[in-house]
């Protein structure tokens, strides 16, 4: 008898151990953390109000006006914007455009001013640098 609780003893430990966990089948929903929250509120978006990137633009210092909106598309004062301007080139390293960013008048406003040194496809990244809000956004404009 004494070897049958010996043997039956370590077993019935090892079945506990190996068992599967037991959950609470009841699934509480909550609401989004004021973290959650606060990542969503704090996105935003850059638009370029001018010039249109549809329109050709000539070669040498062109001046752009940006926009900072919040989700509802309402403007929104960040502490800076991050311009930068870069033409692809094959074969080698990309042309860099310097830009100066100044902010406008109006809240939320940027000018931006670069020289497009050469024809062709330039890009034009946008990117907030503000601790409430942030924001990426890229503009492609075909110089001639």
């Amino acid at each position: 008898m004494k070897k049958l609780i010996l043997i039956l003893l370590p077993l019935s430990f090892l079945t506990l151990a190996c068992s599967p966990a037991q959950s609470d089948t009841n699934v509480i929903s909550t609401a989004p953390t004021e973290k959650a929250q606060n990542k969503q509120d704090s996105t935003a978006t850059v638009n370029l109000v001018s010039p249109d990137p549809q329109t050709e633009i000539p070669m040498g210092e062109a001046q752009m006006i940006l926009e900072v909106v919040d989700s509802n598309g309402e403007p929104v004062k960040v502490e800076s914007l991050d311009v930068s301007a870069m033409m692809p080139m094959d074969g080698m390293s990309d042309m860099m455009g310097k830009v100066e960013v100044t902010p406008a008048e109006e809240p939320g406003r940027f000018k931006a001013t670069t020289y497009f040194g050469m024809q062709g496809t330039w890009n034009v990244v946008a990117s907030v640098k503000d601790p409430q809000y942030q924001a990426n956004q890229e503009f492609s404009f075909e110089v001639k």
